[in-house]
């Protein structure tokens, strides 16, 4: 993810000198994406003095506590946190880091990589101006930016927007999966179904109103109303997504 929002901030117009990664595990392919960037494999090579605008926080929530007590040393007075961990609270964060500094929690999604996710943002105190337009100048080239008033909220965009487009990559192996059953290609079932999904994505994007789209593409007693008809029974789908996302809201509030 970190890699993501890097790129969509170049490819943007963003400067690459701009940006220190640290990160001991990069791959030669995340080189070439991040080339231009100063990248670091640990932390002793950073050179001293070093201080920054922001510092993004793109691990695993996992394992926050082993490196919380190293940021600080990189932070300045006009310096900001940006954490895209799942879970992890703001409040955790600033107290494990144990100086007075700006939190801003961000959940994006993997879409970073073409300019279209959806970056879900939260920061305790609107006064942090000049923190949010880093932050925004950072994120704006990945997609558009929705700002929330109250934290408990990132749990429950997590589980929809953050891990959301595994959804509909499940959804379109779902479909390609019946289509090999009913007996088409293996090949011919999966374009068929990636590529319905990218027009019905461009469909929806001109009229953002899923239910206005399916209505006019339902006929009364035709094919689509059959398979809906499944779907919809005694709530069937809805009542299967509101399981997934309880469930993911509920993993997010235990890491």
């Amino acid at each position: 993810m970190g890699t993501a929002i890097i790129k969509s901030f170049i490819e943007s117009g963003g400067n690459p000198e701009d940006i220190s990664v640290l990160d001991p595990h990069i791959n030669e392919t995340n080189k070439n994406i991040l080339s231009g960037c100063s990248i670091y494999n640990s932390q002793a090579d950073i050179p001293d003095q070093s201080s920054f605008d922001a510092i993004l926080l793109a691990v695993k929530p996992q394992t926050f506590n082993e490196i919380s007590q190293d940021i600080s040393v990189f932070s300045s007075a006009k310096c900001c946190v940006i954490s895209i961990m799942a879970g992890v609270e703001t409040k955790r964060i600033a107290s494990s880091l144990g100086i007075e500094i700006p939190v801003i929690r961000c959940m994006p999604n993997i879409a970073a990589l073409v300019k279209r996710s959806v970056n879900v943002a939260y920061v305790e105190n609107d006064s942090y101006d000049q923190q949010k337009a880093i932050f925004e100048d950072l994120f704006r080239g990945s997609g558009p930016i929705r700002w929330v008033d109250d934290e408990d909220l990132i749990h429950k965009t997590t589980a929809l927007s953050g891990s959301g487009p595994a959804y509909f990559f499940a959804f379109v192996e779902a479909i390609a999966k019946a289509g090999i059953k009913a007996g088409l290609s293996e090949e011919h079932a999966m374009n068929l179904s990636i590529d319905t999904l990218i027009g019905a994505a461009a469909l929806i994007e001109t009229d953002r109103s899923p239910k206005k789209l399916r209505d006019s593409v339902t006929s009364k007693g035709g094919t689509t109303a059959a398979a809906l008809s499944v779907f919809m029974d005694n709530n069937n789908l809805d009542d299967l997504v509101s399981d997934a996302l309880s469930a993911a809201e509920k993993r997010s509030r235990e890491l």
